[in-house]
């Protein structure tokens, strides 16, 4: 199967450069943000590098043109499927104006993309894995975690207040008393890193600290989501890079359970 997205980029004629990573932050209905990163070398009339939208990651395979006018195709297999973009387009002073079709016959959509910060949107380099040595019993996880997960029902909806309805249904319903003592936040919380690198929730969740208390008032335990990836299954911030820092920011904010998705890091 392959799934075909048309990119058509509006560019300016000359010989500018198009080598080096470009971002979309592109902004979502529920006025979070997430980024698309194209990475490009350009050598002549042939491009090549990187497409890496949400956990999906392209390799150009072919190309023809230049910042005048280009065509270049992307893919990436996808267990047995093959998914494949297409992009068309041209520089515009120092931005890439774009838009895209997710299907021949689906209306356009226009976006922008700008030259990213130095770093970012980078594969970064593999870590070396820890030696394997034994864990002691901590006592966790005895016997299976029982709760809620908000993915399944709400996807990118989730925030502050579904959460706590939820909690509320959950005593009001029996289940607490029945054992379902989780409620865990899946994917599109995240929000952007302060200057120290902590994450930090967004709009959707003003206060995670505040959150996690009205949980715990309830008696519940109120669980989270990241990926070992630098970006999660949604295409959010992951915690590749910052893993010890994630895990004290959300023993901070008291998180007791974490939901870490590997779909954001299977290219590394």
């Amino acid at each position: 199967m392959i799934n075909v997205c048309i990119l058509c980029v509006l560019l300016t004629a000359g010989s500018a450069d198009l080598t080096g990573n470009w971002v979309v932050r592109a902004a979502q209905p529920d006025g979070t943000t997430r980024r698309t990163y194209i990475n490009l070398k350009q050598e002549g009339g042939r491009l090549s590098g990187s497409i890496r939208v949400t956990q999906f990651y392209y390799l150009i395979k072919e190309s023809s043109g230049g910042a005048d006018g280009f065509t270049m195709t992307a893919s990436m297999r996808d267990g047995k499927n093959e998914r494949q973009v297409v992009y068309q387009g041209k520089l515009v002073g120092d931005e890439l104006h774009l838009a895209t079709r997710r299907r021949p016959d689906a209306p356009l959509v226009e976006m922008m993309a700008v030259r990213a910060p130095p770093g970012e949107g980078a594969l970064p380099a593999r870590l070396p894995l820890p030696a394997l040595h034994r864990v002691p019993d901590n006592g966790l996880a005895r016997t299976p975690p029982m709760g809620w997960n908000s993915w399944n029902k709400f996807a990118s909806r989730v925030d502050d207040s579904v959460i706590r309805e939820t909690a509320d249904a959950m005593v009001s319903s029996g289940m607490k008393d029945a054992g379902f003592l989780y409620i865990n936040i899946d994917d599109t919380w995240e929000g952007e890193r302060d200057a120290k690198g902590n994450i930090q929730s967004n709009k959707k969740f003003p206060d995670m600290k505040s959150l996690v208390d009205y949980v715990h008032a309830k008696g519940l335990k109120l669980g989270i989501y990241s990926s070992p990836g630098p970006n999660t299954c949604a295409g959010y911030e992951g915690s590749y890079g910052h893993e010890e820092q994630d895990a004290r920011t959300f023993a901070a904010w008291g998180i007791d359970y974490l939901k870490y998705d590997w779909c954001g890091a299977r290219t590394l």
